[in-house]
């Protein structure tokens, strides 16, 4: 679209613009309004600076008519030749601070806006941020103020600027962007003044918009009672040997399913399908080739649940076979999980139909993972510190089941209090981040695939779209989520959701001061009051800190760190208890006091002198970390 043509949309959605004034080849150009700028309007020019054609700041018709054939002659340079169709736009130039409002159809967040810092230098300095068009107020507002640009409301070197005024600009541009056949669009600049908010200049691309359809779920994945498992076997180097094995001990009723076996673990083996009672819950591990066929049997029999393990679709180029299973779940109601994942797990049940090796802990977690391998690692270590879970969901291709409906399902479920999500890829942005709004709870999202080749990683292993990084974590953090930066805190850092203040207990002043630094990120230092102060003056040498974080100095001895923690080990459920090698620094000795204090999270800040000190940690079970950077991350 022209620039005319803009302004008239731009009319049509109430966004102010220059007066302006449209003008032929040939027509003698004049205008009333000055200062006032001269553009080529044309569909065969598109960045029109680029090529000097336009020129501002004109002061007069004269100056104006001169400042025409000007731009002519810059055309001529970049070997444009103008003919009757093209025409010039003349303007009032607007003065003011030069905002960027732009909007893009993103293949997962679909109309999804662009706002930060505008000008001719926007695509370097990238002062920008992201507002979904299904944004409120508070949304806008919140994605505004992560811009430097945002410091100039309300007011900027004596100058007031309406930040509500540019709020309802965006609303909108909002309603314009879903309601307009608008591909892409850029106004730069959005001149922001004491007068208002006005579209200088703005481009549109046109075209269709292709939308995928998000199909809403009937059914809980988590409604289950009878469940067989297809591809049980006795070869202990099958994944359906581990999934049967881990699913003995449930209390939902598990039937296994193989063709070539009579009996497992002591239970009756169904040789087909219709051996087998009523089901609910099917898992499918068998050669991919059968599993198409296998999904449609079940669906004749009434399951609603059918779990896929198996690989070979997307991921490694059978789109055919993964479109048919959406389809299939689309037209019968039903939820498939996967292909290519771990499986599930559901606490209340005790059911655990993974082939993880780990243990797995009863708690309040709602764990969502795309990668298995990752999901796998995350068990392991949440059952070395006895970190529980109420429900486990491994999505694999999300084929049908995907990251809005895991949510969803999971807010519906009293035993799960966190949801806790590993994504690489992503779909159905629009229903993913209605689902983090409508949680009612927390939600920590991890996601992957930050750079080039870590997004070209993620296609091949999930066969999904990894997205513009950080578009989804933008958008998903104005939503609601609680953007994580270490996998591990998606397990530790449910625990210190609700705490709000932090204790860094240290022997050495610079390590405290970076920790510092690193938890400001997410928390508050507690400050210590007057009688906190005078009882750990009673126990502490004079050089001491005397404030948070408390040095208790370089020849702390595991008395020491005893009397400190004896004092401060109230005051909150997060203490960082920082230990560095010093000649008389008996590491193990500390590390066997910390064990008492269930509240105290040791950081080890070398490598050979705490060899001891790990071990007892280990064995104990005690988390612990050997990075402050890392240790962080858990907040």
């Amino acid at each position: 679209m022209k620039e005319a043509e803009v302004y008239k949309l731009l009319d049509k959605y109430g966004i102010s613009h220059p007066k302006y004034k449209l003008f032929k080849l040939n027509e003698e150009v004049s205008f009333d309004t000055f200062p006032c700028v001269i553009k080529i309007h044309s569909d065969k020019v598109v960045h029109k600076s680029d090529v000097g054609g336009v020129i501002t700041n004109i002061q007069n018709n004269r100056s104006l008519k001169s400042a025409k054939k000007e731009i002519i002659k810059n055309l001529k340079k970049h070997s444009i030749t103008l003919d009757e169709d093209d025409e010039f736009i003349v303007e009032e130039e607007i003065k003011g601070i030069e905002l960027f409002l732009g909007g893009v159809f993103d293949t997962i967040f679909e109309e999804t806006i662009v706002f930060g810092k505008g000008g001719t230098l926007v695509e370097i300095e990238k002062d920008i941020t992201y507002i979904d068009t299904e944004s409120d107020e508070k949304e806008i507002l919140k994605s505004i103020e992560k811009t430097k640009i945002s410091k100039i409301f309300p007011q900027f070197r004596g100058k007031k600027y309406d930040l509500k005024l540019l709020i309802k600009t965006i609303k909108k541009f909002q309603k314009m962007f879903k309601n307009e056949d608008i591909l892409e669009i850029d106004i730069n600049p959005l001149i922001i003044n004491e007068k208002g908010i006005f579209a200088v200049d703005a481009r549109i691309k046109k075209g269709e918009k292709q939308k995928k359809e998000f199909v809403k779920k009937n059914n809980s994945l988590f409604n289950i009672k009878n469940v067989a498992i297809f591809g049980a076997t006795d070869k202990k180097e099958k994944v359906g040997y581990a999934i049967a094995k881990n699913a003995l001990k449930s209390k939902a009723n598990i039937y296994f399913v193989n063709p070539k076996l009579k009996t497992l673990f002591n239970k009756k083996v169904y040789n087909s399908l219709n051996q087998l009672p009523q089901i609910d819950t099917a898992v499918i591990a068998i050669p991919t080739k059968y599993v198409l066929e296998n999904v449609k049997s079940l669906i004749k029999k009434g399951v609603k649940n059918i779990i896929i393990i198996s690989a070979g679709f997307k991921e490694s180029g059978n789109i055919q076979a993964e479109e048919e299973l959406s389809r299939l779940a689309k037209e019968n109601d039903i939820n498939i999980v996967g292909p290519n994942c771990l499986g599930i797990y559901y606490s209340k049940l005790n059911l655990n139909l993974t082939f993880a090796k780990s243990k797995i802990y009863k708690g309040k977690i709602g764990l969502i993972s795309q990668s298995g391998a990752v999901l796998t690692a995350l068990m392991d270590k949440a059952s070395k510190y006895k970190i529980g879970f109420s429900h486990i969901i491994s999505m694999g291709n999300m084929a049908d089941f995907n990251f809005a409906h895991a949510i969803k399902e999971l807010n519906e479920q009293k035993s799960c209090e966190v949801i806790a999500i590993y994504a690489e890829g992503m779909q159905f942005g629009k229903a993913f981040l209605e689902a983090i709004r409508n949680s009612k709870k927390p939600i920590l999202l991890f996601k992957a695939g930050k750079s080039d080749a870590a997004k070209k990683a993620a296609f091949s292993h999930t066969g999904n779209i990894a997205g513009d990084y950080e578009m989804i974590m933008t958008l998903s953090e104005i939503a609601g989520a609680k953007i994580k930066d270490s996998i591990e805190s998606l397990i530790f850092s449910p625990k210190f959701l609700n705490e709000q203040n932090v204790i860094i207990l240290t022997n050495a002043g610079g390590p405290g001061t970076i920790l510092t630094d690193l938890v400001s990120k997410h928390k508050d230092l507690l400050e210590l009051d007057k009688k906190t102060i005078e009882k750990l003056n009673a126990i502490l040498p004079p050089t001491w800190s005397h404030n948070n974080p408390i040095d208790i100095i370089g020849d702390a001895t595991a008395k020491r760190y005893k009397n400190a923690l004896e004092i401060i080990k109230n005051l909150s459920d997060i203490i960082f208890v920082i230990i560095t090698p010093q000649y008389m620094t008996n590491a193990k000795a500390i590390a066997k006091e910390l064990l008492n204090y269930k509240n105290t999270i040791p950081i080890l800040l070398g490598d050979k002198s705490f060899e001891s000190a790990k071990k007892l940690l280990d064995k104990n079970k005690k988390l612990y970390f050997t990075s402050l950077e890392e240790a962080s991350k858990i907040l």
